[in-house]
């Protein structure tokens, strides 16, 4: 009974825990940014205390470097993403139409090589790919804009998050210590060294994947920069980005890259190859060289697993469970590893029903 009473608390908790993330999300999104900031900076200030600042000094010093850097970035870079923006916005449409029209006169060609009726569905069936996809992205930024209410979230997060972030990089330490103090003392140890866990794979994830879609973005952009793409900064950083989510930053900035390329040269197979090239050039030093140094493999987290916590998050909680997935999974992929050690450990698995 003991057993079974410890299950209905957690089980309960966890519930009206995520109950109450789901009544209050619409408020919820600057906090949780605010957190996620200050897990991310507490070793920095953690360095800084290390070497005589004050906890409060520390705070204080790392929060002003990072909006220095912020505002130089924003000086240095915003113009140039302004423009590319705003001209890739107004091109798009033509360039779409050109697309279009340049798989249409491909469709056509098709005609002298594939019977009459298979052309015909070939050139409908992909036709209807390209409004499904159209309607998709009009979808999402829909979603973004009306549900999540885009600019007011924007606006609480510029002025709420810095305030959140600061008291909790402040009192980081102590918060830690209070909620050690209120563990069950006969669970304490397995609690402690659970989080640990946790937080060994969090943070080698967030902090290191942070890293790398920095990396990736700046390579994509330097790189089809190099080759002659127009707006190439833009689509850089759209993919680094998305570089989060594995594989779809690289393929969302490939595909806007051709689309562009298409858009401007036509079918030039030179172009292309450049584009496709610069991809697969960043995809393998992602894949080999600079993702297993800077995210390691201590990080136990699969693709699939983070795919599918981002995508579940999002239909459950919008923009915030996007923001919460990661943790969330990687808190459930240590809870289910430390199961699966308890039942290999136990009698139960081994046959051995000799201790009742």
């Amino acid at each position: 009974m003991s057993g079974r009473r410890h299950i209905l608390f957690w089980g309960g908790a966890f519930a009206v825990l995520a109950v109450l993330v789901w009544l209050l999300s619409a408020m919820l999104l600057p906090f949780v940014v605010g957190m996620a900031l200050a897990y991310l900076l507490d070793p920095l200030v953690d360095w800084c205390e290390a070497r005589g600042a004050g906890r409060t000094l520390g705070t204080c010093l790392v929060l002003a470097g990072i909006a220095v850097a912020g505002l130089l970035s924003l000086v240095v870079l915003f113009p140039l993403v302004r423009d590319q923006t705003l001209a890739l916005a107004a091109a798009l449409p033509d360039m779409l139409g050109r697309a279009q029209d340049l798989v249409s006169r491909s469709v056509a060609r098709l005609h002298d090589w594939l019977p009459r009726g298979e052309a015909q569905d070939l050139g409908n069936g992909l036709g209807q790919v390209g409004s499904t996809a159209v309607a998709l992205v009009g979808d999402l930024a829909g979603r973004l804009w009306s549900g999540g209410m885009l600019l007011i979230d924007v606006l609480s997060i510029l002025l709420i998050t810095p305030v959140v972030a600061f008291y909790l990089l402040r009192d980081w330490d102590r918060m830690v210590a209070r909620v050690d103090s209120w563990l069950p003392r006969a669970y304490a140890p397995t609690i402690r060294v659970q989080a640990g866990r946790i937080d060994t794979v969090l943070s080698g994830f967030v902090r290191g994947q942070t890293l790398v879609c920095l990396i990736s973005g700046v390579l994509y952009a330097v790189g089809w920069t190099a080759v002659g793409v127009d707006f190439a900064v833009v689509i850089g950083m759209i993919a680094g980005i998305l570089a989060f989510v594995p594989y779809v930053g690289g393929v969302v900035g490939l595909s806007v890259a051709l689309l562009v390329g298409i858009g401007e040269s036509g079918l030039d197979w030179v172009v292309i190859g450049l584009i496709v090239g610069v991809y697969l050039v960043v995809q393998a030093l992602e894949g080999s060289f600079y993702q297993p140094r800077i995210v390691g493999r201590r990080v136990d987290l699969h693709d699939l697993w983070i795919i599918f916590a981002l995508l579940a998050g999002g239909t459950l909680f919008g923009f915030l469970g996007v923001l919460l997935a990661v943790p969330v999974a990687a808190a459930i992929g240590v809870l289910v590893r430390f199961g699966i050690e308890r039942y290999l450990a136990s009698s139960f698995y081994r046959g051995d029903h000799s201790d009742g």
